[in-house]
Parts: structure tokens; C-alpha cells; sequence
């Protein structure tokens, strides 16, 4: 698999391959190889989602000075929910990338929002244990800046769960 073109469209270039290597594998993919020591990315999507709101605060905090803790909480759920990670994902072409069981992609798995959605927050924990907080800060106020740009002080108001 060529990561290149992948990782240009991230904006990072990997040290360690097999950090982003085992962000790309769905647990479906791991259950059928057979391998006991293949780990799946659940465990970087887990670490992925922590740092995806640890990021996202501070910067709406900055964008949006005038808001209170409320009106911040309902903006960064709106911004890191299921449907928006996947369509950052579709912008750099994850879904290609992801390794899948046969049933998954029977079914398209590479296209559902669930599975890019966690593929993108577990490639952010990849960039976070490979090239520390300040790399992971970058790309993701790089990819989530055009939501910023579109968010208006009014859509605050809104309950995006």
C-alpha cells in the first residue's frame, strides 16, 4: 500500500509506518488474519478521540473569545462528531487505505461514517505518538479550520448532538 499520496493529503509524514499501519487496521481485518500479536485501532482511536477535544477546546476558545463554557461545549461536539471526521476523512481519500475484513467491504465499510470517522481519530493518535502534541495540533487545526471558517457565533445556540 502507497501511504505517500496519504500522507501529502494529511500534511504529515510518518517517522514510524507501523504506527499509522495499525491506525488503518479495522478489527475486522485483524480477526481474520489470524495473528495474535496484529493489533486493531481501537486502542489509538480511543487515545485519538482524547486528543481530538483536547485540540478542539483551546482553539474555539481562541476563535470564538466571546462564548461561554456551554455554547463552546455544543460547537466542539458539532465539530468532532461522526458525520464531520468522516467527511475530513473523504477529503485525503482515507477509505482506500483502510484495512478491512471481507464483510466490511462487502458492505462498503470503507464509505461508513462509523468506520472513517474512527480511522481519522485513530490516525491522530498515531500523529500524536509519533510526532508529539505541537505535529497533531497542526493537522488538525489545519483539516478542521474550513469548519471554523463556516461555524457562525449564532450556530452556537444550536444543540449539534
Amino acid at each position: 500500500m502507497d501511504l505517500s499520496t496519504f500522507m501529502q493529503k494529511l500534511r504529515y509524514r510518518f517517522g514510524d509506518l507501523s504506527l499509522i499501519e495499525e491506525a488503518l487496521r479495522h478489527s475486522s481485518y485483524v480477526n481474520e488474519q489470524g495473528d495474535p500479536e496484529m493489533r486493531d485501532n481501537e486502542r489509538l482511536e480511543f487515545l485519538g478521540d482524547a486528543v481530538l477535544n483536547l485540540i478542539v477546546g483551546p482553539l474555539l476558545m481562541e476563535r470564538f473569545p466571546e462564548l461561554n463554557e456551554g455554547d463552546l461545549s455544543r460547537m466542539r461536539a458539532g465539530l468532532v462528531n461522526e458525520s464531520q471526521l468522516a467527511d475530513i476523512a473523504r477529503t485525503m481519500d482515507l477509505g482506500i487505505h483502510i484495512h478491512l475484513g471481507k464483510g466490511e467491504m462487502l458492505s462498503s465499510g470503507h464509505e461508513k461514517n462509523s468506520i472513517l470517522a474512527n480511522v481519522f481519530e485513530a490516525v491522530l493518535a498515531a500523529i500524536y505518538l509519533d510526532g508529539g502534541f505541537d505535529s497533531v495540533f497542526i493537522v488538525v487545526k489545519t483539516h478542521l479550520s474550513p469548519l471554523f471558517d463556516e461555524m457562525r457565533t449564532t450556530d452556537a445556540n444550536q444543540d449539534f448532538k
